[in-house]
Order: structure tokens, then C-alpha cells, then sequence
């Protein structure tokens, strides 16, 4: 999996479970049924469905404090929207729109969301795409500063166009 889609699916995925916990859930729900079902309502149905039985483990986990099965739902979670995101790498602007609301004020989430649009796009174009963020930087370009790297290559033997650091 791209590493930008690993990263905002881990950050998805910390969401969706955090909310199977609290009175959020209904609406995130269906953002999340939304995301899940993006181009084919009939995934959309199901994912409402199974969602709703992963709040059911997440609850139960929850209550007694088992970390271990907490961890496993995240993880469970975070590749599936991964996978859902690189197979709906055409559709990247519903997706990353979707994720802006779902992911509203988390810490980082917008710079995941922009390497994730990026790797989208790439995905759909069939290109090889690097992307590095540093954020939060207290050096000497100040404190929450961010860096980003970008190197790209498109088709087979395509050219490619670096940045370096510093400039752009």
C-alpha cells in the first residue's frame, strides 16, 4: 500500500473506532458509509452493516478494556480503507473531500490528506510518486513549520522532476 494511503487510513481508522465509542457514531457512520461506498451503492449497504457490527466488537472490547482487540479493529479498519481508497484512485476528489469532514481538526490531517491526494492521483495516472512531510518543525523554520519533498516519475523511462530542498 502507498504510504500516504497507509497513513490517512491509520488516521481514518483511529477516527471510525474512537466514535464506535461515543455518541458521534451516527454521523460518523455515514461518513464512513459514504467513503466505503463510493461509485457502488451496494457496498455502501454493506458497509453500513458491517460497521455497525464492528461498533458491536469495538463496544464489547471497549467495556472490558482489551486493548489487544481495540488494536485489532484499528488495524482491521485501516486496511480495508486503505484498499478501498487505491480502488477508488479515480474517484480521489470524493474521497479526499469526504475525508476533510471526517478527519476535521485531527492533528496532521490535512497534510496526510494532501500526500493522499497526490498518491491518488499518481495511482490513477500510473505514476511513481515520492512524497515527504515533515510537519511541526522547531529548527530553523520555526515552530509547526512543514517541509515537503516531492519526486515524480510518469510511465515506464518517464521523465522525472525533483525539488530540492529549499527550493521549489
Amino acid at each position: 500500500m502507498d504510504p500516504a494511503v497507509a497513513a490517512v487510513a491509520a488516521t481514518a481508522a483511529t477516527t471510525l473506532v474512537t466514535a464506535m465509542t461515543t455518541d458521534a457514531w451516527g454521523h460518523t457512520k455515514q461518513g464512513f458509509v459514504r467513503l466505503l461506498g463510493i461509485g457502488r451503492a451496494d457496498e455502501g449497504a454493506r458497509a453500513g452493516a458491517e460497521l455497525e457490527q464492528a461498533r458491536a466488537t469495538v463496544l464489547a472490547a471497549y467495556e472490558r478494556g482489551d486493548e489487544s482487540a481495540l488494536g485489532a479493529a484499528h488495524d482491521d479498519w485501516a486496511a480495508r480503507l486503505g484498499a478501498a481508497l487505491e480502488t477508488n484512485a479515480d474517484r480521489s476528489a470524493e474521497s479526499t473531500g469526504l475525508l476533510r469532514e471526517l478527519l476535521a481538526g485531527r492533528p496532521g490531517a490535512e497534510g496526510e490528506i494532501r500526500a493522499l491526494d497526490a498518491a491518488l492521483h499518481r495511482s490513477a495516472a500510473g505514476g511513481v510518486y515520492n512524497q515527504v512531510i515533515h510537519e511541526g518543525g522547531a529548527g530553523a523554520q520555526g515552530q509547526g513549520a512543514s517541509i515537503t519533498i516531492n519526486n515524480n516519475h510518469y510511465g515506464p523511462g518517464g521523465s522525472s522532476a525533483r525539488a530540492p530542498i529549499g527550493e521549489s
